[in-house]
């Protein structure tokens, strides 16, 4: 008799309702996951075999000889219903059984793998405080006259940009002139992939500059480049006290420094959309090469505010600076 017959779940039926509503069983699912059979051979329309003994159906020949070999010699001509039905079970308990077993190794395996990640992990973040602490602590014994960070201010931010557009005593062509030239050496590293380079480079230069003593003027420190952690000498109150923190992940670093910085560069960008709204009615005869120029590096402003906007730089910049505050190359010169 041909019936619908599940290879995975060795499940059979006539009905083609119930092989619909046994293919979303939480069995049918779990257990053809976790086989090698694909959707268009797991369940199929096939004649199947029955045992002469118990009634049990098998899908070949081979399944049903196999069975009926055990079966009969176990089971004499005078079992009753009772019997085949036991011979049934038993098979079923056997197959529930095995799976069980593989379920539990599987499990095992799991468990195990999820512990020794989980040790790393904690070894790894227990290596890290540690070594936050003892920086920490020796900063705080010889380090103590280092300078608290602050927020950067809009005068010391173009120092460091060194930029020159916002000079007052400059009249107002000059101050678009030297716009002009920065902002178009600003766009050409943006376009070649390098700004992160330029920018890091400005931060590492104001926080290490040379010749100068780093333990008594440093304010901030990487503990562990690839994790980005840090420790600053942060301002307590306005009594001038001051006292060394950590800073995970560069959070501080990052508001008072970094943000700060990208907000004035997107200003100086923003007056150079500025200036050139104006510049082709006060240069009428400029040639069509300069105004194409002009128009590309507007553009090139208008994605580079939108990435400042966006938070594009921000980590990149901390990676970056990271590793010329490495704390543990200044005790290696020492």
């Amino acid at each position: 008799m041909e019936k619908y017959y599940c290879y995975c779940c060795k499940y059979s039926t006539s009905s083609a309702g119930n092989i619909n509503k046994h293919k979303s069983t939480n069995k049918h699912i779990t257990s053809f996951s976790s086989s090698k059979f694909t959707k268009a051979d797991v369940i199929k329309k096939i004649k199947m075999y029955t045992c002469t003994s118990c009634k049990a159906e098998f899908p070949n020949k081979m399944g049903k000889y196999r069975h009926e070999k055990k079966c009969i010699s176990e089971n004499t001509e005078s079992n009753n219903s009772n019997n085949s039905n036991n011979c049934v079970k038993n098979d079923n308990t056997d197959q529930l059984n095995n799976r069980l077993d593989i379920y539990e190794k599987i499990i095992e395996k799991l468990i195990s793998s999820n512990t020794e990640i989980s040790k790393t992990s904690i070894a790894k973040t227990a290596d890290v405080a540690t070594k936050s602490m003892s920086v920490l602590k020796y900063a705080s014994t010889h380090m103590a006259d280092a300078p608290a960070m602050k927020e950067l201010e809009k005068e010391e931010i173009y120092g460091i940009l060194n930029y020159e557009g916002n000079d007052s005593e400059l009249n107002d062509e000059d101050r678009e002139e030297k716009n002009d030239l920065y902002v178009r050496t600003i766009i050409g590293h943006y376009i070649n992939k390098n700004l992160v380079g330029l920018l890091g480079d400005m931060i590492v230069l104001h926080f290490r500059k040379p010749n100068e003593d780093v333990q008594k003027n440093s304010s901030i420190w990487a503990v562990d480049v690839a994790r980005l952690s840090f420790i600053i000498m942060h301002a307590i109150n306005k009594d001038g006290e001051k006292e060394w923190k950590n800073d995970k992940t560069g959070k501080s670093f990052n508001a008072m420094v970094i943000q700060p910085m990208l907000r004035t560069l997107g200003e100086i960008l923003k007056k150079y959309i500025e200036y050139k709204q104006t510049w082709a009615q006060r240069n009428k005869n400029a040639s069509i090469e300069e105004m194409g120029r002009i128009m590309n590096v507007r553009q090139g402003c208008a994605e580079l505010l939108k990435d400042i906007n966006y938070r594009h730089f921000e980590k990149p910049l901390i990676k970056y600076v990271a590793p010329s505050f490495k704390f543990d190359d200044y005790l290696k010169k020492k």
